[in-house]
């Protein structure tokens, strides 16, 4: 298992990728309008607020053990939000799976012409 501090770096270069993403997704709101970079959008936005949070989350943990020390109730706490957390991950890829399939696909006035005999 991996130092924290390696674990957070890891998160912040990821973060970084994101918010990438998410001002590409930005651009192509700006120029193309749809659903597309729509879900691409709010895509890039969940995976940026998940990563800061997985970072809150590994600072605060600790703390909350320190505060209930009872064990039971810490595993309630990490289950409860790993399970919030890859919900929102779920959520987040389906976003852009979806956005993915919509900007891919051909706009409906453009069908391919048949070849003229």
């Amino acid at each position: 298992m991996a130092p924290v501090w390696v674990n957070n770096l890891i998160r912040i270069a990821l973060i970084v990728v994101h918010l990438a993403g998410l001002v590409v997704a930005v651009y192509l709101l700006v120029r193309r309008k749809g659903t597309a970079p729509i879900l691409a959008t709010a895509a890039f936005a969940l995976l940026v607020l998940l990563g800061a949070a997985q970072i809150v989350q590994t600072v605060l943990l600790p703390e909350l053990t320190r505060q209930i020390r009872s064990p039971r109730a810490m595993s309630w706490i990490g289950a409860g939000t790993s399970c919030c957390c890859g919900l929102i991950d779920l959520i987040a890829w389906g976003c852009l799976i979806a956005a993915l399939w919509l900007g891919m696909a051909r706009p409906t006035g453009e069908t391919a012409a048949p070849p003229e005999a």
